[in-house]
């Protein structure tokens, strides 16, 4: 197996690190052979979770454009590497790394060499719901690859003029490349909440619960919101 995740979004601070740290270990969990790198050349957040052993490559130049020959180099060692790939990538770098990939036709050039690559794309709601949603009209404009759609609730509810993303003519027209969406529910902000700021904030997995001062109750969370969100990825991801 060769399956590559890409988790792409212009807009920052609306969960592309979170997805990147559900699906390595999830990655893991499966058992599969891992390799995870984060390119963010602003905010490598997902770098600094040192359990999931994540390469740093920046891809960007000082005129934060694509550095070709690294960005060259990164696709050899994703289509060389024979398993589950996470790839997170910045939001300074989205539009250029778009207009890269499709000059480059990179996912083709992997598709040759047998990687199946997946588009990991976060939704929010609230006022950054136009933003993101024209992110996800452009990654699926400009690939030819298979999409999951991560709706992230902790925003508000995710819906453009009163309609859920489903009901979208952007979602209509695509749906046959859109492979599902996972959801990332809205909780109680003084409970998960916080329990997930101290567990993200201390660079932890869910695996490193034990080796953190957490409460039965806030261990129990970790565990609900791990099962919700793998559950919904076995059923995405056979």
């Amino acid at each position: 197996m060769k399956l590559c995740n890409l988790i792409l979004m212009s807009k920052g601070g609306v969960g592309k690190s979170f997805i990147s740290w559900v699906l390595a270990q999830y990655g893991s969990a499966k058992a599969y052979n891992m390799y995870c790198a984060d390119t963010d050349p602003g905010n490598p957040t997902f770098a600094g979770y040192s359990a999931l052993q994540v390469q740093y490559i920046d891809i960007a130049n000082d005129e934060m454009q694509i550095d070709r020959a690294r960005f060259d180099d990164l696709v050899d060692d994703i289509a060389q590497h024979s398993g589950f790939s996470v790839i997170d990538t910045g939001s300074t770098t989205f539009f250029p790394l778009m207009s890269y990939v499709t000059e480059a036709r990179t996912f083709d050039t992997l598709k040759d060499e047998g990687v199946r690559v997946v588009i990991h794309v976060p939704i929010v709601g609230g006022s950054a719901v136009k933003e993101t949603l024209a992110a996800l009209e452009k990654v699926l404009e400009c690939t030819n690859v298979e999409v999951i759609i991560w709706l992230n609730g902790n925003f508000g509810v995710v819906e453009l003029n009163g309609k859920p993303v489903i009901e979208t003519q952007l979602y209509k027209k695509f749906e046959s490349r859109i492979l599902g969406i996972v959801n990332v529910k809205t909780r109680a902000a003084d409970t998960f909440g916080t329990d997930f700021a101290t567990l993200l904030g201390n660079k932890l997995t869910f695996d490193e619960i034990g080796s953190h001062k957490f409460k039965l109750a806030q261990k129990q969370r970790f565990v609900e919101v791990r099962r919700e969100l793998f559950e919904q990825l076995d059923e995405i991801l056979p």
